[in-house]
């Protein structure tokens, strides 16, 4: 078998390819000129240099190729709209086309239970979409999403969809490595006491779904929602990452309703003065955080007789043993 990864030195991306690796599988993926490959390293992956807007290293990266992992995209809480429909709906058609030409056997879209909104919801299911929403990475996820299922309806392309909840494990530079850092520096809050229902979806678990999913016939022109399958509030997961870590648990909660104000200031405020760096709240960090974004795995338990294998224990043990590996992502600070 002969798999290609967009994204492929990203965090899920880059453990994708170990696994397939791990299988016998051939595997290649798509990079930017100016990426951090570091989390390819001793890995027998073939390159392609180049990005979703560029045809020919697209037909080019596809051709003789099994099943195209589409992990690549603009996943952000900040920025226009119109630079995420570049890279994630824009993008998304261009691996499409590319994949149809060359005969591709799958293509596997990882999409997000982002593209549900975080309207509060409680055992969402894949049908429970509460759009539109106001994020531009919810919007063109979705978007995109609508794109693969096009192509899969009208013009065959063997296609499906995986939604995962909040990821985080070893290599998490995005979320995992900011919260701990938020922790050890005291400066981590909950958002209305951390009530809120969370879906955390552990790496290995997640690539354990998306290799059940697309392994399988009957999975084609199919979504499925893939986390942890936990009922569990952002209150019991930062705490379990604050007692792992060793650290003082947070002291301060703020409201929802004051902390999504902020969020809004800050965001006005950089719009502003045409700032490209990112505020430092955002509505959608405190929406993920404040309001219930919990989901049923059932359809993925009974269709794909998926069982996350790894527990939360095990699981924030390996990720937190990862962080305390990695001191250049650790800030200095004394302990009381």
């Amino acid at each position: 078998m002969r798999a290609f990864i967009t994204g492929i030195n990203g965090f899920i991306g880059s453990s994708l390819a170990v696994r397939l690796i791990e299988e016998g599988q051939e595997v290649s993926g798509l990079v930017r000129k100016t990426s951090d490959l570091s989390f390819l390293e001793g890995l027998k992956v073939r390159l392609f240099f180049g990005d979703l807007s560029n045809r020919a290293i697209l037909d080019n990266a596809t051709r003789e190729v099994d099943v195209v992992y589409h992990v690549a995209g603009l996943a952000s809480d900040w920025g226009p709209i119109e630079l995420f429909r570049k890279i994630n709906v824009e993008g998304t058609k261009n691996l499409l086309e590319s994949s149809l030409k060359s005969g591709v056997k799958r293509f596997v879209f990882i999409s997000s239970a982002a593209v549900h909104g975080f309207g509060g919801f409680h055992n969402a299911t894949e049908d429970s979409l509460k759009m539109p929403t106001i994020f531009p990475y919810s919007i063109t996820k979705k978007e995109a999403e609508d794109l693969v299922n096009r192509f899969y309806v009208e013009k065959g392309l063997p296609t499906l969809i995986i939604r995962p909840g909040n990821v985080f494990g070893p290599k998490d530079r995005t979320t995992f490595v900011k919260m701990a850092q938020l922790l050890e520096k005291r400066q981590m809050v909950y958002i209305s006491g951390g009530r809120a229902l969370t879906c955390p979806t552990y790496i290995e678990n997640l690539i354990d779904a998306i290799l059940l999913a697309g392994t399988r016939k009957d999975t084609v022109g199919e979504t499925f929602i893939i986390t942890d399958g936990l009922n569990i509030t952002w209150k019991e997961y930062i705490d379990k990452i604050a007692d792992k870590l060793r650290v003082r648990r947070p002291l301060i909660s703020i409201p929802y309703s004051l902390a999504y104000s902020a969020g809004a200031v800050c965001e006005a405020i950089l719009k502003l003065f045409r700032s490209k760096r990112p505020p430092i709240i955002t509505r959608y960090r405190i929406a993920n955080a404040g309001r219930d974004y919990h989901f049923s795995i059932e359809k993925a338990r009974t269709k794909l007789g998926y069982q996350p294998r790894v527990s939360l224990d095990e699981a924030m043990e390996r990720t937190v043993k990862w962080y305390k590996s990695n001191s250049k992502y650790r800030h200095k600070f004394s302990k009381c």
